[in-house]
This record gives C-alpha cells, structure tokens and sequence, in this order.
C-alpha cells in the first residue's frame, strides 16, 4: 500500500513537474474598421441599455490586441475534466454576457438571464443539442450540456440584435483574450477597445511534449501552430489576424 500511495504521489508531482506555461498575443495587423453601433427596437429597458453600445463581433484595443480569441491547446493523451461549478452565460443588458464564453467538452453551462425582460435562448448548434427556449424573467436557469467540440452561436428570437458564443473545446487548457482583468473581473468591449492590450493570454502548466495551439474567432476563423511545450518555463506562441482562415462555406 506504502508503494502505491508513494508512485501516486511521484505521478502527481511529475506531471506538475513537466508542464510549462504557453503564453502569447492576438493583434490585428492594419486599421481595425469601425464597430457599428447597436441599435434596439423592442422593450424600453433594452432600448435604454443598448444605446450607445457597438457590436462585438470584432473588437481591436489601441495596443492591436484582439478581444474574444478563443486559445486552447490540444495535447495527446490527456483527458479532458470538467469544471467544479457549472459556467454561466448570463443575458444581462439586452445582451449575452460573456459574449464569448469557452468551456471544455461534456461541460453544462447554466443559461440563464438577469434582465427584467423575457429572453429567448435559440442555440444554432450543427453537432450538440441545439437549445431554442424562453427564459421568461430573471433568475430562471437552464442547464445545457455540451457533449461535443463545437463553436455554437447564441441569438436572441425576441431582441434580434443579441448574439453570443460558446465553444467547447476538446482541451483542459483554454482561455479568452480580452476576457477578464487583472482582479478576474470581466471587461466591457469598450473599456477593451480604448486599452493598450496586445491581445495577450496564458496557458498554464499544460504538460510538456508537442502540443497544437489553437486560435478561434468568430470574424476572422481559425489558426493553429503546433509547438513543442518544455518541461519548465515558457514557450511563446503569438499569432496576428493574418494567420486566421474562415472555414469554407458548405
């Protein structure tokens, strides 16, 4: 028994051992175009809460970072684990809140909503449940387990202009650039676009040995690069609106 708690133990504290960070940035090559402005045409707490607010499909700071890229690392042989509490995507503003929200496959994200208005949750999956319910007023959740590695757009039947993703990866090792601040607080698009971020992110502990970095973002596409992770340390990996591709139209 002695011996098999001690090679668990030497296990657990090898594969912290042999694990280095990835980090990097997003930045957009050239003049970032202008984000359009929302406009909301349904309920006066919406019309009241969206006014003034541009759209967040494609937000770039001063300092060329690149909010909403989806960074995960795809790593052989590990196995994927689920988060201890189930994440939220919230509707709050007359809008998805995340807008991007990245959680790994077989996660359940709780829907739900903090406006005082009816939402319609309408899921656009093509290889999980595609979710296409009312939340009639706030409080209401919904669990909604995503069982398969996808990018899923969120839309809103009732307020039009809403939109939002979730991405289930196939990885323990994501994140969100533009996401959050330095005392994990989430930051509005705008707050982002007057930033000096370059689009910077951290993947830590991910286990040493070749590794494919993976970028996502809903204008731009995808990229990938694959790397070798050291067994300590840091290893960078930066990529820039260039290196994206759109996936062909079927």
């Amino acid at each position: 028994m002695k011996t098999l708690i001690a090679l668990l133990i030497f296990g657990m504290l090898a594969s912290v051992a042999f694990a280095g960070n990835i980090t990097g940035t997003v930045l957009y090559e050239g003049d970032a175009p202008a984000r359009p402005e929302l406009t909301a045409n349904k309920d006066d707490h919406c019309i009241a809460a969206v006014q003034g607010t541009k759209s967040e499909a494609l937000v770039v700071s001063k300092g060329k970072g690149i909010k909403n890229v989806v960074i995960y690392a795809r790593v052989p042989r590990t196995k994927v684990t689920l988060p201890e509490k189930n994440p939220v995507m919230d509707q709050l503003g007359c809008a998805y809140y995340p807008h991007v929200l990245v959680v790994p496959v077989g996660a359940t994200v709780d829907l739900t909503s903090s406006d005082p208005v009816a939402h319609n949750v309408h899921s656009h999956a093509q290889k999980n449940e595609a979710v296409n319910t009312l939340i009639p007023k706030p409080g209401v959740v919904i669990p909604h387990k995503v069982e398969k590695a996808e990018e899923i757009k969120f839309t809103c039947d009732i307020h039009a202009w809403m939109t939002g993703y979730i991405v289930a990866v196939p990885s323990n090792f994501y994140t969100v650039t533009g996401g959050k601040d330095a005392e994990n607080k989430w930051i509005s698009s705008d707050a982002y676009e007057k930033s000096a971020d370059t689009g910077k992110y951290t993947l830590k502990d991910v286990p040493a040995g070749r590794a494919r970095v993976v970028a996502w973002h809903e204008e731009l596409g995808t990229a990938n690069k694959t790397i070798e992770v050291p067994a300590s340390g840091d290893i960078a990996v930066n990529f820039t609106s260039a290196d994206f591709k759109k996936k062909a139209k079927k």
